[in-house]
């Protein structure tokens, strides 16, 4: 009789827990409900790679055209987020579209381009709030670090960068534009 008691409370106070996140989830979510961020976030009309090249990325652009990977953020059925560092921020490296590919070999920067993206849409909320602590990149067994409790901080193995735009929506993902080319390691 006392196992089925204890059973029975713990079965109750795992339903009011329950009762309790879905109710506080649908407060979060607003009086429009989950569906709103669905709305928020649709995909825009252009690809990443169309988006980047529109300008304040030449840069980005020169360094996934010499490496071959212009065509992964140029792929209609591609779902990638993209923290797209800046013309300023590979400038803070010396960087520009006319040395970007004779500065490292081709698969340094591919490292190095590839630690930028990730391989689903991740939204503002995913990255900024913490739900997450590392989000892994296209970059073989390397991580990004963001800093959480809404700070647009993202730490990378070797420096960290500021989001400056959040949520660029682009037909095959999403675009968070950074102040600093991320290093996965010491160039």
């Amino acid at each position: 009789m006392f196992k089925t008691a204890t059973k029975f409370k713990f079965a109750a106070t795992a339903l009011v827990v329950s009762a309790s996140m879905i109710l506080s989830s649908a407060a979060f979510a607003g009086k429009d409900g989950p569906n709103k961020n669905k709305e928020r976030f649709k995909p825009g009309d252009q690809t990443i790679a169309q988006i980047a090249a529109g300008g304040g990325f030449d840069t980005l652009v020169e360094a996934l055209t010499c490496t071959g990977l212009v065509g992964a953020v140029a792929n209609p059925a591609a779902e990638l987020t993209v923290f797209a560092p800046t013309d300023d921020a590979f400038d803070k490296l010396g960087l520009d579209k006319d040395n970007v590919c004779t500065t490292f070999d081709t698969e340094t920067l591919s490292t190095i381009l590839l630690y930028h993206v990730v391989a689903e849409r991740r939204p503002s909320p995913s990255v900024i709030n913490g739900m997450n602590k590392e989000i892994a990149t296209l970059s073989p067994g390397n991580f990004l670090y963001p800093e959480g409790m809404g700070s647009l901080v993202i730490f990378a193995n070797v420096n960290d960068a500021s989001i400056e735009g959040a949520d660029v929506l682009a037909s095959n993902g999403i675009i968070h534009i950074i102040d600093t080319v991320l290093l996965p390691f010491a160039p």
